[in-house]
């Protein structure tokens, strides 16, 4: 995501807490379903300012995205949750009108706790945030009621949070680019009252930006804009570090993700910070983990830049890799380039099981597309041959894959 702003969100009209289903802002039309692409064709789309994360989950035999927007709530802002059980024809269920800045999404393993993140003090419209860095617990129990329960008072605020994938504790990242490296370990174990466990000091570096951790929670890998970490996290509440280095040619250590199987890891290099920088912009780069457990080595097998543009219609504004997701099976790759818009990718070549430095056949764009008037902040696969979108002039954008898509 962009590098941490340092402005309060000012809100401009204190709202309760409750959510509205419905059109995302009051009698604003949809964003049209036009632009430029192949592979992809843009299907729907459900407006707000102001788009960031998203993620997804089913809860009673009911399929939900949950995405976030950080413009104020008279402009979409908060957290909006979509049925996308009939992906082409999605339907907003809901609006939890608490707008955060800039409102990274994190959902817990028990799909119970949605968690929202702030690195900038809440304006009148953010409701428990309000004057408040940090992060926001929101009971999702009843996706139709989102309800806001809690709040973590972080004083160098939240970049973005993490949720491990099968224990009720949240990673914060502060993503702060002035003091000592560290981040803080949470229990949410009562989501109600975050508790505080551990602040964990970054040796040689800044703080995290983001964090992932592997399918069973016992690795973490974190992007930190000047190097990358892998940390033991066993102990989720003592995390051990294990590996610290750099992708060659990265300017912004943005995210960085291990596929499903945890034999490789992506890293993608946010160049220019999301400001405006020219397209291609930065690279995704690829690694195969190697070594052991106990002292993993990873080693760089590729990159990835779409070179077949050289700006966009869209401009000017960021060209360059962000949030992305990887398939189930590890063989493909969603990922929003702002400007740029969508581009879906087969990796397979850099994460199948002998890959080695000289792999030939490389990453093979599958599908892009750039919608009209956007900036795609973050995109994502769930179920079936689909891609969704979270952008910052747009809103909820759904694309369907043309082909097989890939297999969730």
């Amino acid at each position: 995501m962009r590098f941490k702003k340092v402005v309060a969100a000012i809100g401009m009209l204190a709202m309760a807490t409750g959510a509205f289903g419905g059109s995302a802002t009051a009698g604003r039309a949809h964003e049209p379903l036009k632009g430029k692409g192949s592979g992809l064709k843009l299907i729907a789309n459900i407006p707000w300012d102001g788009g960031t994360d998203m993620e997804f989950r089913t809860i009673h035999g009911r399929d939900y995205a949950f995405a976030g927007s950080e413009a104020s709530a008279l402009k979409g802002g908060g957290m909006h949750v979509i049925d996308v059980t009939d992906p082409e024809h999605p339907r907003q269920v809901a609006w939890l009108k608490c707008s955060l800045v800039q409102n990274d999404i994190q959902i817990s393993y028990d799909n119970k706790t949605l968690i929202m993140a702030a690195d900038s003090p809440g304006g009148q419209d953010s409701c428990l945030a309000l004057g408040k860095l940090g992060f926001m617990t929101v009971d999702i129990r009843d996706p139709l009621h989102p309800k806001p329960i809690g709040f973590a008072t972080i004083p160098r605020g939240s970049h973005n949070t993490t949720a491990m994938p099968n224990k009720p504790y949240v990673y914060n990242s502060d993503s702060d680019l002035t003091k000592v490296g560290e981040f803080q370990i949470w229990s949410i174990a009562n989501p109600a009252k975050p508790k505080l466990v551990n602040t964990v000091p970054v040796r040689d570096g800044l703080s995290p930006h983001d964090m992932s951790f592997n399918k069973d929670g016992t690795l973490m890998v974190s992007a930190s804009i000047n190097h990358m970490d892998i940390w033991n996290t066993s102990d989720p509440e003592n995390p051990t570090l294990l590996y610290t280095g750099q992708c060659p040619g990265c300017s912004i250590t943005h995210d960085a993700k291990f596929t499903p199987d945890g034999k490789h890891i992506i890293v993608g290099d946010e160049g220019g910070g999301g400001g405006t920088y020219p397209c291609p912009g930065g690279a995704l780069y690829f690694y195969n983990v190697e070594g052991t457990k106990d002292q993993p080595v990873p080693v760089l097998v590729g990159a990835y830049e779409p070179q077949e543009f050289a700006k966009t219609d869209n401009g000017p504004g960021g060209c360059t890799a962000h949030v992305f997701s990887i398939s189930n099976d590890g063989t493909k790759v969603a990922i929003s380039w702002y400007t740029a818009g969508t581009r879906y990718l087969d990796v397979s070549s850099m994460t199948g099981p002998s890959v080695g430095p000289n792999t030939a056949a490389g990453v093979k764009e599958l599908g892009w597309y750039e919608p009209v008037g956007g900036s795609t902040w973050s995109s994502k696969f769930f179920k079936g041959p689909y891609i969704y979108s979270d952008d910052e002039h747009r809103g909820f954008d759904v694309y369907k894959i043309l082909g097989a898509g890939p297999q969730q």
